[in-house]
């Protein structure tokens, strides 16, 4: 996908997604995740994360494409998307380690990005302090 076919995917999605910003508890305070997300997937799939429960009302129209794109690309099926928007620098996402039981013993987890370039950032897990993180950079197409 181009540039301006990425622009206008961009656009649609802003403003057909079911963007909401729910609130986590940390240490016993609520407080709005730090960016907008939409979860999407097939039909009355349910999938629960951040204290939340989620169940699929079906793919919208608008993230088909990307949907076949990363199959192609992957040669997996995927089931749901967790769509998140970032509105400026300060919106961000936290380290996670996608091992919710509903995604199985070892998930496939694909990344697309649209819009400003961000670092999708790797954290090896374990003890020691000598880890390397790697970063990727994802950019708009």
């Amino acid at each position: 996908m181009g540039p301006p076919q990425a622009d206008r995917l961009l656009a649609t999605l802003s403003q057909t997604l079911d963007w909401q910003q729910p609130k986590v508890t940390v240490y016993g305070r609520q407080h709005p995740v730090p960016r907008l997300t939409a979860w999407h997937g097939n039909a009355g799939l349910r999938y629960r994360y951040s204290g939340h429960t989620h169940t699929a009302a079906g793919w919208p129209t608008a993230l088909l494409p990307i949907k076949t794109a990363v199959e192609q690309v992957t040669g997996k099926t995927f089931n749901s998307v967790l769509a998140n928007l970032y509105r400026n620098g300060d919106d961000c996402m936290g380290y996670h380690s996608d091992n919710e039981p509903e995604l199985g013993h070892t998930p496939w987890v694909a990344s697309y990005n649209l819009g400003a370039c961000r670092e999708l950032t790797f954290r090896p897990k374990g003890p020691g302090s000598q880890r390397q993180c790697l970063s990727v950079p994802l950019h708009h197409d």
